[in-house]
């Protein structure tokens, strides 16, 4: 009975290590579309966003399955509640890079800025180094790996910070730029929200490990 358990559990956490490479794929390719003013790649990441529901969706009916037929103790649980958030969390991500997505296709013909893109794709990078890392450190269960993560959602606020500032300053200087400046800002809110969703999931691992919330904000 404990060996079928552990099975499904492990199959769970293949299908969440899918789910969070399908995300972190479609937060590179809003970016990479953004930057590259490419509506077609854009389009692709809208159109993809199906199967990621879909796909948490597969995970959350695997969760409750094992709920009812394996009734599993408080600790293991634990583990599968664990995965069923951080499922939910990755879900929201791939929102937040569907939304950048639709800021390229809306954006078409807006001035634009290098500056300020240079800005977006360095925290795209930051974001998507975080998300590689975080999704490791559930399957692999590394709680130090996750509080490390986690920390560095302080950089991304910080570069989110900057990306405002300078949206800011170019509304001011060039009055033709304000609605392509407003929508930088807007894309770097996207992915600050997904720095967010990355430390949730860190939480959770931290969970799984002394079963008590805690806030690494």
């Amino acid at each position: 009975m404990r060996s079928i358990f552990d099975e499904r559990l492990a199959e769970i956490h293949r299908e969440l290590s899918q789910l969070g490479r399908m995300v972190n794929e479609a937060i590179y390719k809003s970016v990479k579309a953004l930057i590259n003013h490419d509506a077609q790649l854009a389009q692709e990441v809208i159109d993809g966003d199906l199967k990621i529901n879909q796909k948490e969706n597969v995970i959350d009916q695997k969760c409750y399955a094992i709920i009812a037929l394996e009734q599993p103790n408080a600790s293991d649980l634990r583990r599968v509640l664990a995965v069923m958030r951080a499922s939910s969390d990755l879900e929201r991500m791939g929102d937040h890079a569907e939304n950048i997505s639709k800021v390229t296709i809306n954006v078409k013909g807006n001035k634009r800025d290098a500056g300020l893109e240079k800005q977006i794709a360095q925290i795209g990078d930051k974001i998507n180094g975080m998300c590689s890392d975080i999704i490791d450190a559930f399957v692999e269960f590394d709680v130090d790996k996750a509080k490390v993560t986690a920390q560095m959602d302080d950089e991304v606020d910080e570069q989110y910070h900057q990306l405002r500032m300078s949206s800011i300053e170019l509304m001011k200087s060039d009055s033709e730029s304000v609605l392509a400046a407003a929508d930088y800002s807007f894309v770097g809110m996207h992915l600050e929200r997904i720095g967010d969703y990355i430390t949730n999931i860190a939480e959770w691992i931290v969970y799984l490990d002394t079963g008590e919330i805690v806030d690494l904000d």
